[in-house]
């Protein structure tokens, strides 16, 4: 058996097999006994209960004042992903500190080379500990590879607090490492915040990959150079690339915050309150679209959101919309040779094509103070703000209530409001917690009533629930967790019979795609040979009936326009959005890009997209947009990684 713990001085012990106990080790420290020996000062034990713990005792040189109150306010956190601190003191002059045992080996002696779906569990699992920890008001002080740990039960940092501990203490016999993951600002002497843990973790991301970090320089003073200074070397992070990237900026201002990153790892498509980039998007796992004008791309691990503008009327056309105020101009008068003019004669009636009114501007702003929105809305929009979803605390979910106010729902679980307004529909973000069967709970607003349905086994996991049009059925994808990430196939969960039908579908491939229900109740997926992408639609068999290949790729789950005669996709071009004939796939539409970051959300009417744009310092603006790329109003300004907010229609519009 191998068991590890950190280095009492400032360093990591690795996985150290157990000796026997020395003649000067204690045989107890604070009623743990103490069972084997892993180092100086480093032990394995029993707490009375019987759980397996490590046990530290620090140098008798260390000040143990300053340590012990730093360490305090850690004991019994309880942080997920986190080794928790049991209990720390004095044993006669040496203080001790004894903490939760993690058995498997830390993430610097597994030498990196992850990839993949090993590489997002990685990501997702250490980032949730960074998040947990900073909003307990506290700070790690030092993520890297030897300071987290792979357990069996997922990945654990460990050492929570100890660097910052060691540091109140200030021991002169503390050994100082290579400051291969250490935030360029505690370099340059200021103290580390939550912004220098993010940057630590990426750091220790890209080790996970490459076997080494991303500053490494050969030498202490030529690592700092590059840290403070120089450019970080990287391999290929694929979908976590631009991630990793923005939280090893320089600035800490610049880094996005712990619960931003994981709501872009685990967020949904349809939610969104930051920039809408590429990379890797809260619990969940479901594909963000990728900004127009980019290869859309295939991301395994995702529950955080994406949408953009601009028109062209296509080859095919796109008839011009006319006011019904004004009036039909008759052909030109033409002279006929030595005559009067000849009056022509209108023998066709005029035909208008009809309007749908988006009132120009708002009639109540409204905010959303937790997430950091603000709606700019108006009693006739047919489309409002439906459901958000909190970055912060519990991750508390919220829909809106008929009458128009936010209700809390659940607790880190994605809404899904029905047509209807009245049942929701909860998916959980966090997986097999109590049951080796995944669920989705229904609750119905009006009386408090809810039920559960069970739908898959682990490893497959349902995903994305979109309601059908009358509300009476709730679609999910099914996602099989193996290497590679793929969906499998959908689950339908009928209300009335609180009953679900697993579907496995006739092709297999990449979790980029979610299923959906068509406007007429059939199912419809996206998917991409690597060649090209379109749309396919399934019988309840799960065998493809009909291939739509030239249309490009759709985004997320809300591809059908609210009459169903449209659904709008990325172009096959990547580099504008197409509207299409829901009957004959013919396009109606082309919408050219105004900026690169902005991104499709969906429809707001027949005759105008829900759009979001980039806006300052990371902000963005969701804009409502006609087919000729006219903005006609915005509809909410969103601050960035603030939680996810999900647009919907609304009942009764």
């Amino acid at each position: 058996m191998t068991i590890g713990g950190p280095d009492v001085v400032g360093g990591n012990c690795g996985m150290s097999e157990i000796s026997g106990l020395r003649g000067d080790d204690p045989a107890e420290v604070a009623g743990h006994r103490v069972t084997g020996r892993l180092g100086p000062g480093v032990y394995t034990g029993r707490a009375p209960s019987g759980e397996a713990v490590v046990i530290r005792l620090l140098p008798p040189e260390l000040d143990p004042t300053p340590f012990l109150h730093a360490m305090e306010p850690l004991r019994g956190l309880s942080a997920v992903s986190t080794a928790q601190v049991l209990s720390t003191g004095m044993l006669d002059d040496r203080t001790y500190v004894v903490s939760e045992f993690v058995d498997g080996p830390t993430l610097q002696e597994s030498g990196g080379g992850l990839d993949g779906v090993a590489l997002h569990r990685l990501a997702a699992g250490t980032i949730t500990a960074l998040v947990a920890i900073h909003q307990a008001g506290f700070v790690h002080g030092d993520i890297s590879p030897a300071n987290v740990r792979l357990g069996p039960d997922g990945p654990r940092v460990i050492n929570l607090g100890l660097e910052h501990a060691l540091a109140e203490a200030a021991t002169s016999t503390r050994k100082v490492g290579v400051p291969a993951y250490t935030a360029p600002e505690r370099l340059r002497g200021a103290e580390g915040g939550p912004a220098a843990d993010v940057f630590s973790w990426a750091a220790t991301m890209v080790f996970a990959v490459s076997g080494s970090s991303p500053f490494e320089g050969g030498s202490m003073a030529a690592t700092v150079d590059r840290i403070t200074g120089g450019e970080p070397d990287l391999p290929d992070l694929g979908e976590l690339h631009a991630l990793i990237v923005a939280c090893l900026a320089k600035d800490p201002a610049a880094r996005p915050a712990a619960s931003e990153v994981l709501l872009r790892l685990v967020g949904q498509t349809s939610f969104l309150t930051g920039p809408l980039r590429a990379g890797p998007s809260l619990p969940g796992e479901q594909p963000a679209p990728p900004p127009i004008g980019a290869r859309p791309r295939v991301r395994v691990l995702a529950l955080v959101a994406a949408f953009a503008a601009g028109a062209l009327v296509s080859g095919i056309g796109v008839y011009a919309l006319v006011d019904t105020g004004t009036p039909v101009r008759g052909v030109a008068a033409t002279s006929s040779p030595g005559g009067p003019a000849a009056q022509p004669t209108v023998s066709a009636s005029a035909t208008v094509a009809p309007l749908e009114k988006v009132e120009k501007k708002a009639a109540t702003d409204s905010e959303l103070p937790t997430i950091g929105a603000t709606l700019h809305e108006h009693p006739s929009d047919p489309v409002r703000a439906a459901s958000y979803l909190e970055a912060k605390g519990k991750f508390t979910a919220y829909v809106r209530e008929r009458g128009g106010a936010f209700k809390a729902v659940g607790t880190a679980e994605e809404p899904a409001l029905a047509p209807g307004g009245d049942w929701v529909a909860l998916n959980p973000f966090l997986k097999f917690q109590n049951s080796e069967m995944d669920h989705v709970k229904l609750a119905r607003l009006s009386t408090g009533e809810s039920f559960v349905v069970t739908t898959v086994k682990k490893p497959l996991q349902t995903m994305t629930p979109v309601w059908s049009r009358d509300g009476a059925r709730l679609l999910m994808s099914v996602i099989d967790a193996g290497e590679p990430r793929r969906v499998v196939g959908f689950v339908v969960v009928d209300l009335a019979t609180r009953k679900a039908v697993h579907v496995e579908t006739e092709y297999f491939d990449d979790a980029a795609f979610s299923f959906t229900f068509t406007p007429d109740g059939s199912i419809a997926r996206g998917y991409g040979d690597g060649k090209r992408h379109g749309i396919e639609y399934f019988d309840m068999s799960g065998q493809v009936t009909k291939t739509l290949h030239w249309v490009g790729a759709p985004r997320d789950r809300d591809w059908f326009s609210p009459s169903g005669k449209s659904f709008v996709t990325f172009c096959p071009s990547e580099k504008e959005i197409c509207v299409w004939n829901s009957a004959t796939g013919a396009r109606q539409a082309t919408v050219p890009v105004k900026a690169e970051e902005s991104s499709l959300l969906g429809w707001f009417t027949d005759k105008h997209l829900l759009i979001q744009e980039p806006g300052k310092k990371g902000a963005a603006t969701v804009k409502v947009v006609d087919l000729l790329g006219t903005t006609q109003r915005v509809l909410a300004d969103v601050e960035p990684g603030r939680g996810l907010l999900r647009f919907a229609r609304f009942p009764g519009r």
